[in-house]
């Protein structure tokens, strides 16, 4: 396959006017300029590296809850059309005996899947080994504190498909946190009410990813600096940002940018089921929910509840709110650095050849044209 006449964004460069040809799933050649082989026309459009989101929990009436191998195709096969070729299916706080039923369905979805949607890495795994006081949307008769055997049951039954943990390192005393690195498991700081100089002990260890900064944790407090702050001292910590215009102010975009920079970022979604479809009212794992807009928020409470927004909304966002930001440092945002925490930079995430071919073409509003996943194109508007 040859995509020509496009826009090819790179880690360090912009290839204004060029083609790529894609062989065997993969990326073969990167080119300047025009061909004369036969291939699709992009029109000019901006070819960049496949989205890759590593914390949504569903949308389109579907999410890990609804439990059956069909719901978690359906998911696969609609998510391109945000610009998404990655994603990880986050689960919520639920009981262990649901649980068990959904990793066994999860496993065998992960198993079968036939290349027709994006790819799913796996799960990242939000509750129930979270902190009460920022529990979020997140049933507080189901929490408990991080639990080694149970994580393993869960491993098991999951057919080892679970690639990150969201958990509240002070409940435990760092050895889970060593157990998920031991097993190939991103550890992730979220949903805590730490302190800074508890994360610094897990830092220690080696934990290095933090769950949608700022929300569902500690602030930055001047007398009691919690997990907010660790996630900006530390450079070398990616942190995940909800860039849908409501969980996060503008001018806290633009500061936490300015800090941490675009290779500090990783751009989320943390959107539930009820994404793309109409306003009413829904389910997050066993609580209900309300959607207006791209807003999701409790019944109950009015707390924001996972979010209603895509993928490709986010990315307009931030383009819209950091000045001057290219689509060289986007790309690591979207792209770059997920795949280098993920351990996968080797197959995806950028434009090189030997790559897998996972591409998104947006035009000059950035709306989503086509989507590419391992060379075949599985999306287009």
């Amino acid at each position: 396959m040859i995509l020509k006449n496009a826009k090819i964004i790179l880690e360090k460069e912009t290839i204004e006017n060029g083609w790529l040809e894609v062989e065997n799933s993969k990326i073969k050649s990167i080119n300047s300029g025009l061909t004369e082989k036969e291939g699709i026309d992009l029109e000019g459009n901006c070819l960049l590296p496949g989205f890759i989101d590593c914390h949504l929990h569903g949308g389109y009436g579907v999410d890990f809850e609804s439990g059956t191998t069909e719901a978690y195709y359906k998911l696969s096969k609609l998510l391109p059309q945000e610009g998404i070729t990655s994603y990880i299916q986050g689960s919520v706080t639920n009981s262990m005996e649901n649980n068990k039923k959904y990793m066994k369905a999860f496993s065998v979805f992960m198993n079968n899947w036939n290349n027709d949607g994006a790819k799913c890495l796996g799960i990242h795994m939000e509750g129930p080994f979270i902190s009460p006081e920022k529990k979020g949307a997140h049933e507080l008769a189901l929490l408990e504190n991080p639990n080694i055997e149970k994580m393993k049951e869960l491993m098991e039954l999951s057919g080892n498909n679970i690639a990150i943990v969201t958990y509240a390192p002070d409940l435990q005393d760092g050895s889970f946190t060593q157990f998920l690195l031991n097993n190939n498991i991103l550890p992730s700081a979220g949903h805590t009410n730490m302190t800074f100089d508890q994360f610094v002990k897990d830092y220690k260890i080696g934990i290095r990813h933090i769950t949608h900064l700022y929300n569902g944790m500690s602030e930055i407090n001047h007398r009691r600096p919690g997990l907010a702050a660790s996630g900006l001292y530390y450079n070398d910590v990616l942190c995940e940002l909800i860039t849908d215009g409501i969980h996060l102010h503008p001018d806290i975009l633009r500061f936490t940018y300015e800090i941490k920079g675009y290779q500090g970022i990783c751009i989320i979604t943390d959107a539930m089921n009820a994404k793309g479809l109409a306003d009413g009212e829904y389910k997050l794992g066993n609580l209900e929910v309300i959607k207006e807009g791209m807003k999701v928020y409790l019944k109950n409470d009015g707390n924001l509840a996972g979010a209603g927004a895509t993928y490709d909304h986010n990315v307009k966002t931030m383009m819209q709110e950091i000045p001057n930001l290219s689509l060289n440092k986007l790309i690591y945002m979207t792209s770059i650095n997920i795949a280098k925490q993920l351990n996968i930079f080797d197959k995806t995430g950028s434009i090189e050849v030997g790559k897998l071919a996972d591409l998104t073409v947006l035009d000059a509003n950035l709306n989503v044209q086509k989507t590419v996943v391992n060379g075949k194109i599985v999306y287009e508007k």
